[in-house]
């Protein structure tokens, strides 16, 4: 396959994904969900909290694309696997549908930690983040070697049009790298039922996994909009609030008394 029609295949599969992935206020209520879930438990602390709520959506999605190499070879079974057989063909399918939970997982993942998922750059970061873990696990490489362009700096702090640049690339690397190895799965097709929906399930963890990483970083080096404050923030707060009046009645004894002079 030459690299014209490599490209073509990475921008079809970014179209096809785009065209299929969760509306915003569902992933949003996920996350919540997680979130709640995972504070009935009572756990010790706020970052306790936050990766129970964490790795819960994790499993949610490695489960979902492990039925999704399972199903696979059947897609009137699969909400969206129609729509992307007629897009991309069969062999690329699949690996839509992954990519297709993934980035929802990147979106909620996103959503938990603060940063506010409706906002256009947000959900094209989750899905770059998404796209690019997906790729190095499974390839075992690194997308920004494989492409020969230095990371130099998060992803997060790319520009829009960086961002849209790297979508394609990494699209189109995973669209070459999945046609290459589709023919196996082709002809082994029970076999290959049974291997994708292992590989699935453990290449959406490994993602998620490091989704997580990547958020938690951006986290400590960026206070998220929207993010609640912490206990401590909010207790400090409130001290400082009680000691302003104080202060205040505190000084118009004075300026009483001044006046008298």
């Amino acid at each position: 396959m030459t690299e014209a029609e490599g490209q073509s295949q990475g921008r079809k599969l970014l179209t096809a994904v785009e065209r299929i992935i969760a509306d915003t206020n569902s992933l949003i209520a996920l996350s919540q969900q997680h979130l709640s879930r995972a504070q009935a438990r009572d756990l010790d602390g706020e970052d306790a909290t936050l990766h129970a709520a964490a790795e819960g959506v994790v499993r949610h999605f490695s489960q979902r694309t492990a039925i999704t190499g399972g199903l696979a070879a059947a897609p009137s079974l699969l909400p969206g696997m129609g729509s992307l057989v007629s897009l991309v063909g069969g062999t690329l399918a699949d690996m839509g549908m992954v990519l297709k939970f993934e980035v929802e997982m990147a979106l909620v993942l996103s959503h938990l930690h603060g940063f506010d998922i409706t906002r256009p750059e947000e959900r094209q970061l989750a899905f770059l983040m998404a796209s690019v873990g997906t790729y190095d696990t499974k390839s075992g490489g690194n997308f920004f070697v494989d492409i020969a362009r230095a990371q130099g700096q998060a992803i997060w702090n790319y520009t829009p049009r960086e961002v849209s640049k790297l979508l394609l690339s990494v699209m189109t690397q995973i669209a070459l790298l999945k046609l290459s190895r589709g023919l196996l799965a082709r002809a082994l097709p029970v076999v290959g039922i049974a291997v994708n929906s292992t590989v699935n399930h453990t290449l959406t963890r490994r993602v998620g996994a490091r989704c997580i990483r990547d958020l938690q970083i951006r986290r400590q080096l960026v206070k998220p909009e929207g993010a609640a404050p912490s206990k401590d923030t909010a207790a400090a707060r409130s001290t400082k609030a009680r000691a302003r009046p104080a202060s205040k009645a505190k000084a118009a004894p004075r300026a009483r008394k001044s006046q008298r002079r």
